[in-house]
């Protein structure tokens, strides 16, 4: 079934009727050669319960029919908007250098949440609904998403992070805890970095797993796998954590992956940053978050003492 055929059904379904009691939320949607995927991703959040009052859907230089694609969808709904950036050979790993550009088309203050979703996901049409209900039932609820599953060919399965960590491919704020970490870096580690930012205010985070969100692509597919890790590992560094903490997760990666390219490309990757004394955030609070964090998970592991993250607010 071609997404044009795909997306006539949906649209005679969603036009059958939907609740006009809505909560108003902004997505922002950075793409780059997604042909394969924007047209099923598009229909999935058209035919949600609750509507966005506003998507901007950056295209990072596409070079396929992904433009075409979404402009398409822009002419019969209003509140999608396509802007279009020019080729580029490199772009940042998750298209977070196109970030910036859809956020000048927002002002976040007219909206309750605010969410940046990938090109490559597949709601269930209570998606939304069910996320704003987690939000409703904790006011100090900051930051919250589904889990991300992918087909395997044996059925779906999750790709597993610890429940307080929102994958950054399917992030939703409510808008006062984004304006409270004040918005959204650039930099590679920008998902735990808002994270932290937002426990040291006093609100939580979490993922729902029970909501389900098809990852159509697996994380780093399309991206060399020495460059994946490399990145992840400098993402380590730049969000402070401890040496002793990213040595045992490289010997977890190795473990788990059978392999000495991807663990090696992501010791390195947090070791070259020691050696070219990279930047990073200074912040004594969030420092002592993040290693506390880490120390716990380090115990968990070990099965020393109860297991809770003594980092999220009670």
């Amino acid at each position: 079934m071609s997404w044009r055929t795909h997306r006539v059904m949906v649209m005679n379904e969603i036009n059958e009727g939907r609740s006009t009691k809505e909560v108003r939320y902004a997505l922002v949607t950075p793409v780059r050669d997604e042909e394969l995927y924007i047209g099923a991703m598009i229909d999935s959040v058209l035919a949600q319960q609750t509507l966005p009052a506003k998507w901007v859907i950056v295209d990072d230089g596409s070079t396929d029919k992904t433009a075409d694609i979404i402009t398409d969808y822009a002419r019969q709904h209003a509140f999608i908007e396509l802007v279009r950036l020019p080729v580029r050979a490199e772009r940042m790993p998750g298209g977070e250098g196109a970030l910036a550009q859809a956020l000048r088309r927002l002002n976040l203050a007219e909206y309750d949440f605010f969410a940046r979703f990938d090109a490559d996901l597949i709601f269930e049409p209570d998606y939304m609904a069910q996320i704003f209900s987690e939000f409703s039932a904790d006011p100090t609820l900051g930051i919250a998403g589904g889990g991300l599953y992918v087909d395997t060919g044996r059925g779906l399965e999750l790709e597993r992070v610890p429940d307080y960590h929102v994958r950054g491919a399917l992030k939703m704020y409510r808008r006062e805890c984004y304006d409270q970490i004040g918005g959204l870096t650039s930099r590679i580690g920008w998902d735990t970095i808002d994270e932290v930012s937002a426990w040291t205010r006093g609100w939580k985070t979490r993922s729902f797993f029970q909501n389900r969100v098809r990852h159509c692509r697996p994380t780093g597919k399309g991206l060399r796998c020495a460059r994946v890790y490399w990145e992840r590992g400098k993402a380590e560094y730049y969000t402070w954590s401890h040496p002793l903490f990213v040595l045992a997760k490289t010997l977890k990666l190795g473990a788990e992956n059978f392999s000495v390219l991807k663990p090696l490309s992501f010791l390195a990757g947090f070791a070259s940053c020691y050696v070219n004394r990279e930047t990073r955030l200074q912040d004594p609070g969030f420092v002592k978050i993040r290693h506390s964090q880490q120390w716990e998970r380090i115990a968990a592991g070990l099965r020393i003492g109860p297991h809770r993250n003594p980092s999220l607010p009670d």
